[in-house]
Formats: structure tokens, sequence, C-alpha cells
């Protein structure tokens, strides 16, 4: 979950009325133009010129799209990472160069009587590598601009790290853009569950069949996912799980496994230190609720009517001007929302309650990550997976909490991530 409205954006931005697209609103509430956010690789390492895509003969299209050389790799993990989290971590070097493919495939969305739809994600493989290789399945977190996903691996910090901790290190990383992002034609589904564990789960369909025109074999599967995609992580197991699919491991880092307590906590039990770009949260979650379970009305039933215009043109990602819309949930969300009895009879309140990502007896081991200091996530609720698991009987040993200390939202993934690559290098 990450920030959008902040209140100290509009120092950032010269003018008013700016795209949230041409935006780039991160985890830890800071903004900064997505022209300069990240750096480009240079021009001989970052394009794969001349390349055209592949058509594959189950609706998969791939192309290639760059390769990042080691050099590359390693500048992120020791200078672009740092800058974007604000903590220093200790990555493993990078290793192995690295080619990244955009995916196009054919989905469905299940909230929606299976519509069917197109998705998009990224395949990054190491290069001059022999044999099956290792598999990462990365799930984002949420972003504002439609272009900050896997597939854009140049607009995506959180993917640029996972790229050269991972696929820099020997494995294959992918991950999907989720519907209404990328080159996805959808509105945007955000924390919407189904539709999260469809996009995922055929993404790594659709990477089988890219690895293997590609002559590429992998062996092991492995999970991972920060904020909003610690909870499609979690989300997608469940799924692989019911399947049969074989998961080796799992992490996650701030994790919102449970949407109606996350939501709840920041309307009645707010902390000294919420983030105050909480307001994004609901909004996406409202008009995302409306659009893919059919209740029109919805966001306008949330969102006080001064607010609601701004809210949705942010939503959609049409020119809005972002002091238009309150970083006070007070200001924002209409009154009887505080009311926690109201709050989950609402329509909007049982599609929330719905929303979670925890509730199932788990097979695989799962490590999620937390931080002490996290403004989006609690302590209690970075805990809560393992907290339930354990509840049971003697208690399923299988999901276990991991403090990362007193971090941020984006620390709190900076210092997860190598320690994501230390188990799973040990689970191997």
């Amino acid at each position: 979950m990450q920030s959008m409205f902040i209140k100290r954006a509009s120092g950032m931005i010269a003018r008013m009325g700016m795209m949230v697209s041409l935006m780039v609103m991160s985890s830890q509430g800071y903004t900064q133009p997505a022209a300069t956010a990240h750096a480009a690789a240079p021009a001989a390492d970052s394009t794969v010129n001349g390349a055209s895509a592949v058509s594959l003969n189950n609706g998969v299209r791939y192309q290639p799209l760059a390769r990042w050389d080691v050099d590359r790799l390693n500048r992120i993990l020791t200078m672009d990472t740092p800058k974007f989290s604000g903590v220093s971590a200790t990555y493993t070097p990078a290793q192995h160069a690295v080619r990244l493919y955009r995916v196009s495939y054919p989905s469905v969305v299940p909230e929606r009587g299976n519509l069917s739809t197109v998705a998009t994600g990224l395949v990054a493989i190491p290069e001059n590598l022999q044999g099956a290789l290792p598999l990462v399945s990365y799930q984002h977190g949420t972003v504002y601009g439609k272009q900050e996903v896997p597939s854009y691996p140049e607009q995506s910090p959180e993917t640029q790290l996972m790229i050269a901790q991972f696929a820099g290190q020997g494995y294959v990383l992918v991950g999907a853009d989720y519907f209404g992002l990328g080159d996805s034609t959808q509105p945007e589904g955000y924390m919407v569950k189904a539709s999260h564990q469809q996009a995922t789960a055929d993404m790594l369909v659709a990477a089988h069949a890219v690895l293997a025109d590609l002559k590429q074999k992998t062996d092991t599967l492995f999970l991972a996912g920060w904020s909003q995609g610690g909870f499609v992580t979690m989300a997608l197991l469940e799924k692989l799980e019911r399947q049969g699919i074989a998961v080796r491991a799992t992490a996650t880092a701030s994790a919102p496994v449970d949407v109606f307590m996350a939501l709840n906590g920041f309307l009645n039990f707010p902390r000294k230190n919420d983030a105050n770009w909480v307001n994004s949260l609901f909004i996406l979650s409202a008009f995302s609720f409306e659009n893919y379970y059919g209740v029109p009305g919805l966001a306008r039933s949330v969102i006080n009517p001064a607010y609601y215009d701004a809210a949705r043109k942010a939503y959609t990602r049409e020119p809005f001007n972002a002091v238009d819309i309150p970083t006070d949930l007070r200001t924002l969300i209409q009154p009887e929302y505080f009311d926690p009895q109201f709050f989950a009879a609402s329509a909007y309140g049982r599609l929330v309650a719905d929303t979670q990502a925890y509730r199932w007896v788990v097979k695989s081991p799962v490590r999620n990550y937390y931080g002490e200091a996290d403004e989006a996530i609690s302590v209690g609720l970075g805990q809560l997976a393992a907290t339930y698991q354990h509840s049971m009987g003697a208690g399923n040993p299988q999901v276990q909490a991991v403090s990362t200390g007193q971090t941020s939202h984006r620390g709190t993934f900076a210092q997860a991530v190598p320690q994501w690559k230390a188990w799973f290098d040990a689970s191997r």
C-alpha cells in the first residue's frame, strides 16, 4: 500500500492539474517527476534494437525489452535502492547480466463473469546459465502511474531491486502488472482478490510458455511481494495450494493480509505515525470494488461529495489538482464510516471484510516480514497471518512473522529483500 495524495507533493508540482501517471508516488509518501525518478541505463545496454514480438499458440506474446549488464544491476543495489528506500542494506552482488521481456497473455476477470481480457507482465532471465533455474514470482506494490509496474521496469524501483538481487544472482524473475495496469485496458482492480489471483496465476502460465520457447527450464517456485503485493502474494499462494501446485517458499514484506483490519485501524484507531497518504487506499479500493463487484454508487457512498470528482479522476488517471484531495480522512470520508458498526454493515465494509489472504491452512513455508515503525502496516497486522496459523490447536508452524526492526514501509522492503534471498537460497 503506497502513497498518493500527500500535501507535500504540491511543493514538487510546479502547476496543478498534473496527471498522476506523470508522477512517481511511492510507498513512503514522497513524489518526484517520473522523468527523473530512475536513471536510464546506457543506450547500448537498455534496449534491444529492432526486436519484434513473438506470438505463441496459446495467445501469449513476448518481446525482448532490455538487457541490463552486471554494472547496471550493481548500481541498482548500491546506489538506486538506498535512494529509493532511505536505508542501507547489504545485498548479494549481481553476477549475471539479465535479459528482460515484456509479456502479454490472455486471462479472465472472475468478478465480471470471467470476462476475457489481456494482461501484461515481465520475465527476466539471467544470461549464460545452463540447466534448470529457480523461479521467483514477484507481486508488486501499489502504484499510481499506470506503467510503474514490472513490465515497465525503468519506472519501477521495486522491480529493479528484484531484478538485480534475484535475476542477477541466477533466478528467473517474473511479475504480473495486475488488471488495469501496464498495457491492460481494464479499470484498475485494486485489492480485488480473485482478479489478483487470476492475473498472477495466469502470468505464471504465460511465463512458462515464454521460457519454454526460449529453451529455459526452471525447477523450484518461490513467491514474494511487498505491500499490496504482499497481500497478492498470499492470495496467489492460496490459489496455488488449492490447485496442488508446489511452492518451495513464500516471503512478503509489509503485507496487509486483512484489509478490513487495516482500514478499521485508520478510521477508528489511528496511530501517531500513520501515513498521511492512506486516503489513497480508500479511494482506490472504493472505485475498484464498485467496478469489479458491480455496485453502482459505492465510491460515492464512501467519499464526501466535495471530493468525489477529484478522487474519481485520481482513480482513472485523469488530470486533477492534488490539493483537491484532503489527507485528513475525517474530511475525505463520509462521517458514518467512522462508526465501526456502520462500516461493518455497509456494502463497502462487507466487501472489505472478504478481502483477506490468510484464513486457510497454509501447507508451505511462509515468512511475513514486518517493520516496527511501518507507517502503513501495524505490527499486529504484520504478524496476523502467523498469529492465526499458530492459534489452530497446537499451532501450524508453516507461517512465521519476522521483524525487520524499526523500519518504515519502504525500509521494511529494503531490509527484507536480502533476507528473502538468503532464505530462498537455503531452501533450494
